[in-house]
């Protein structure tokens, strides 16, 4: 019996062999090796920044050098920042980074209240000495945003939500939540313009305008009404963009009702109205955030941790 004979092979190729079998092994290294998501990273200066802002903003006195009536709105919002905005950035941030798609949302949400809050701050409060704090927490929260938005996996997102996700519901609020608004600052802006006066509440702040209906009528009401359209034809930015803005609602809100609190305290009046119909939309604005992240089910690829770019809807 004849031995099989062993012909060796040329040095050349035993070295591109190895190249390609270390080539590969390097790939699924890689491959199993989790990528950072740099936007969800921006979360760590975030929560740095926020502590010591909110928390300067609510314990040190005297720190907001503007008209009393605006002072105490921003600290009723500090508050608000420091005891439930801060924990919610870091604990879905959390959840984001372990693939929960939920977490990813109200993170998105979080994110969209700290740049809506510190556009105000960098912009609006007069300048004290919190001011380079502002201006970073505005930078960190604004890219972690944009860059949150343009990766998330919006199509996978729509994906796993069920049948029973309360589409024509979340739709229908997001709409009546602008429609309102616009509504209620409209009532003021306009006759104030027409008459050629200033209105009470730019002259209560003792600023040059209200800069909360500057952000809401330019970016967040037509936000509300662009995702109210486009979860109602079910398109992947709509089942993200509804998450995220009911997640917002719920926050500012909550800040909006923490002012009324404070403002009540220090003996200044309010608009009774006003306050029922603040009441009226965290309630229910919490309500349908619950119902509708309930019908989202939970990611189970392995890559669920992570952003993907996806192509738009």
């Amino acid at each position: 019996m004849h031995k099989p004979t062993v012909v060796p092979l040329p040095a050349a190729s035993r070295t591109s062999l190895q190249m390609s079998g270390s080539h590969l092994l390097q790939q699924d290294s890689n491959a199993r090796r989790p990528r950072l998501d740099v936007w969800l990273a921006l979360t760590s200066p975030i929560t740095v920044l926020l502590a010591v802002a909110a928390g300067s903003g609510f314990f040190v006195r005297g720190l907001y050098r503007d008209a009393p009536f605006f002072a105490i709105q921003a600290v009723a919002q500090d508050f608000i920042s420091l005891a439930v905005v801060l924990p919610t950035v870091i604990v879905s941030a959390w959840l984001a980074s372990r693939g929960s798609d939920r977490g990813r949302l109200v993170w998105l949400g979080a994110l969209v209240y700290l740049v809506y809050s510190y556009v105000i701050d960098a912009f609006v409060v007069r300048y004290n000495p919190l001011f380079l704090v502002y201006v970073a927490l505005l930078g960190c929260a604004l890219y972690a945003l944009i860059g949150g938005l343009a990766t998330v996996d919006m199509a996978g997102i729509k994906a796993r939500f069920t049948e029973r996700t309360p589409v024509k519901t979340v739709s229908g609020f997001l709409a009546l939540l602008a429609l309102t608004f616009y509504a209620v600052w409209l009532s003021e802006a306009v006759p104030a313009v027409l008459a050629g006066q200033t209105p009470l509440s730019v002259q209560q702040n003792g600023t040059p305008s209200n800069a909360i209906h500057v952000l809401d009528m330019a970016w967040i009401l037509p936000a509300c009404l662009i995702a109210a359209v486009t979860i109602a034809r079910k398109t992947p930015l709509g089942y993200t963009l509804a998450g995220t803005m009911l997640s917002f609602t719920v926050l500012l809100v909550l800040a909006v009702l923490s002012m009324v609190v404070f403002m009540v305290r220090a003996g200044y009046p309010v608009v009774i109205p006003q306050v029922v119909i603040f009441g009226v939309f965290f309630v229910l604005s919490a309500a349908v955030l619950v119902w509708y992240l309930s019908a989202l089910q939970p990611s189970h690829r392995p890559d669920a941790g992570r952003s993907s770019v996806r192509g738009t809807p």
